[in-house]
């Protein structure tokens, strides 16, 4: 239990550290370049780790359900509102596909955190997330190379 406990709390910081990195560089305005989309990408790629970690958890009942339900709400948002800043941000020329790319990744990643949110005492469904949510974060790093 105290394990358990530890393991909660470490996640708790780490979404508030992801929180606070996130307002501290800004609120995803200005053109997108080579630089943001690689900054992007690399959000999107924590954001899919982070919710992987806690579809791990999740899949063996090594998190509450309220902390889960919380935390994969939290995330699951985070990549949403990436996901409609890139799609509606100005684009340097060049790389407007990578940033429309990963704009639909970021919504994808999104809807599988919604899932774990939805479902925080499902495990068998949380196992079944893990995978797609590490293969998005596979992804989004290959965008911020």
């Amino acid at each position: 239990m105290q394990i358990r406990a530890l393991l909660n709390r470490r996640a708790l910081g780490a979404s508030l550290l992801f929180l606070v990195c996130a307002f501290a560089t800004g609120c995803n305005g200005g053109t997108v370049d080579d630089h943001a989309l690689k900054r992007d990408a690399e959000k999107v790629a924590s954001l899919a780790t982070e919710g992987g970690l806690l579809a791990n958890d999740m899949s063996k009942g090594a998190s509450t359900k309220y902390f889960a339900r919380v935390h994969a709400k939290e995330l699951s948002q985070a990549a949403s509102d990436l996901a409609d800043a890139l799609r509606s941000r100005p684009t340097s020329p060049g790389i407007e596909p990578d940033v429309r790319k990963l704009s639909r990744l970021a919504g994808r990643v999104s809807a599988l955190l919604e899932q774990l949110h939805l479902h925080p005492t499902d495990r068998a469904r949380a196992e079944r997330l893990e995978k797609p949510l590490s293969d998005r974060a596979d992804d989004a790093d290959e965008l911020s190379k």
